[in-house]
């Protein structure tokens, strides 16, 4: 979901209550008993799992997990057969990581938290945005210090929240099977230190007031970051433990980042690409041929080599140290969504016209 479809749905939202209460009250009963909620209600079977529109794909080890629309959540060991794995929830799953082989996490809307021990064949759900509004407004409340920033914290949840569980969370990173982050719209940031046993809320740990869609969050080296709206790239000071925002001269939206040794890209609207070798103090937009909107990337095996997807079903391959994209046009259209590579420069690319497990090659690299 875009960031613009994310605020047009809040806003529609808000401004319907009173005809929305005359359509529940014209509904009839059976219908209303029909609705099951998205969080308590578990992922239906499917069939053709590799035909499913999918949104993020992650190595487990030696396995590949897949998330996706309704609760979709499928394990394959080459890319092209696919099991489906047990999912608590129908919420669509935006994003997975897996930072041990066994210890994984996948987010989504309704601001669901999912974990897996055994390598993305069964999930429990953490947290959900039922819980979080109720325990994040009790964080804020016992919170000490600044009364100004405590009430601006508590306005900040009530935004999220306030209306129920309809804000997704857009991404999740963890350094290790304890430490992590979520992030998602309108601000919206979550940590865990125990292995998401408690998540509490990071918005006073962020430099972003006008509370930006945080879309993306990637650790790079010794450094963390998170992409946002106006071209904004937040950092974690190491010292600090604050997200400080850095400004890379973009006025869009970058929708994900990726990191190359110590070096950074962020990539987003209209094929926009920038990259930093000086942990954000300077960024360096990247030449791309195409104006199409980058939608995910991961590192290749080559030294310092990467490549980025775009929504129509394109590759473009990056260097660290070009200043320029290759594009390498699509076998047919598809809205690609994330990307993994395998050995050999294999490539397992998820779409919403489903998975691509062939194997694809790189043109030769500038």
């Amino acid at each position: 979901m875009t960031m613009n479809k994310i605020f047009q749905r809040v806003l529609t939202m808000a401004s319907l209550p009173t005809g929305l209460m005359v359509l529940l009250l014209l509904m009839p009963a059976s219908l209303l008993a029909a609705f099951r909620d998205p969080l308590d209600t578990p992922a239906e079977e499917f069939t053709r799992l590799a035909e499913r529109p999918t949104q993020a794909v992650a190595k487990a080890g030696d396995v590949l997990v897949a998330v996706g629309a309704r609760g979709l959540i499928a394990t394959s060991r080459d890319g092209q057969n696919w099991q489906q794995s047990s999912s608590p929830v129908q919420s669509d799953l935006l994003a997975v990581v897996f930072p041990t082989p066994e210890q994984g996490w996948a987010v989504g809307h309704d601001g669901v938290i999912l974990h897996s021990t055994d390598a993305g064949r069964s999930w429990a759900k953490q947290l959900d945005g039922r819980q979080a509004g109720e325990l994040f407004t009790d964080y804020y409340a016992s919170l000490q210090g600044d009364p100004e920033l405590v009430d601006s914290m508590q306005s900040a949840v009530a935004l999220n929240y306030g209306s129920g569980p309809t804000l997704p969370l857009l991404d999740v990173w963890f350094a290790d099977a304890q430490r992590g982050f979520a992030v998602g719209s309108f601000g919206t940031l979550v940590a865990t230190r125990d292995g998401g046993r408690t998540w509490e809320p990071w918005l006073h740990r962020i430099d972003n007031p006008d509370l930006l869609n945080l879309n993306a969050i990637q650790g790079v080296g010794d450094a963390l970051y998170i992409a946002a709206e106006q071209g904004v790239v937040f950092r974690l000071g190491p010292q600090s433990q604050q997200f400080e925002m850095t400004e890379t001269g973009y006025e869009g939206s970058f929708f994900g980042l990726l990191g190359v040794g110590n070096s950074v890209v962020a990539y987003g609207l209209s094929g926009t690409a920038y990259r930093s070798d000086n942990h954000g103090a300077d960024w360096t937009p990247l030449h791309n041929p195409s104006g199409i909107s980058l939608t995910a990337g991961a590192t290749l095996p080559g030294a310092g080599d990467f490549v980025l997807t775009n929504a129509r079903g394109d590759l473009l391959f990056g260097n660290i140290r070009s200043d320029r994209l290759q594009p390498q046009r699509g076998k047919g259209f598809a809205r690609y969504t994330g990307v993994t590579a395998l050995g050999g420069e294999r490539l397992v690319i998820t779409s919403l016209e489903g998975i691509r497990g062939d194997t694809l090659s790189a043109p030769a690299r500038q």
